[in-house]
């Protein structure tokens, strides 16, 4: 009779959802429907850009738009992070300053007001104040780096970061779709292509940085190790 009552109780145990797995399960559903509702906007931006308003990807586009705006969160996620967990500061301006980089390329047209080129100069800047701070730390950096690097969301992060500067090149190179197209070669559909993936890159690289962003601010508040 003990022996069944055990079973019994085991069984039981087994059948029972514990507030851990439905925890997990609403939180991956919750990233799911980010991500799906993510996809849903690129395809919208490109619909926008060419079927409602008729005028490709310009640098007034908008996708072109959008994708300056999603640099723009990952960046300030950062940069907020910094004033909010102190414990990694210098590496979270150093993350910031490098999409702040990547920003101030993409929105490369307003400073060509100035001059061409003129996005350099503040790139330049950026570049320099952003490693001249994690660099006053010396190892210090390198460890909150390693920090940032180990929570749940930057594998994500950086796969975007990849596929953005190596995969969206290679694929938006003009001689591939010469090869591709012949004489049938119509650079919209290049653009629409390239330009969609990149604006998918940007998105999930800013849904990262705000979900790294809340979860460093919590278990920098809670004083825990990042997992």
């Amino acid at each position: 009779m003990k022996c069944q009552t055990s079973t019994h109780q085991q069984l039981d145990n087994s059948s029972v959802i514990t507030a851990s797995s439905k925890a997990t399960f609403q939180r991956v559903a919750l990233n799911v429907l980010i991500i799906a509702a993510l996809s849903i906007f690129v395809n919208l931006c490109l619909r926008i850009d060419f079927t409602l308003l008729h005028h490709g990807l310009g640098e007034n586009s908008v996708t072109e738009l959008a994708q300056s705006l999603m640099l723009a969160i990952a960046s300030m996620s950062f940069f907020t992070l910094s004033r909010n967990n102190r414990e990694i500061r210098h590496a979270s301006v150093l993350i910031g300053g490098f999409f702040a980089v990547l920003f101030i390329r993409e929105s490369d047209m307003w400073f060509d007001m100035v001059f061409h080129g003129a996005w350099v100069i503040p790139a330049l800047l950026i570049t320099a104040l952003s490693c001249y701070y994690a660099l006053r730390e010396g190892r210090s950096s390198i460890h909150q780096l390693a920090e940032i690097l180990n929570s749940r969301f930057m594998p994500t992060l950086i796969t975007a970061v990849v596929l953005l500067l190596v995969f969206s090149r290679l694929y938006g190179m003009g001689s591939f779709w010469h090869s591709v197209m012949g004489e049938h070669y119509l650079r919209d559909v290049k653009n629409l292509s390239e330009e969609g993936i990149e604006l998918l890159c940007y998105s999930l690289i800013a849904f990262c940085s705000v979900k790294t962003y809340f979860l460093l601010r919590k278990r920098g508040a809670q004083g825990q190790t990042v997992d």
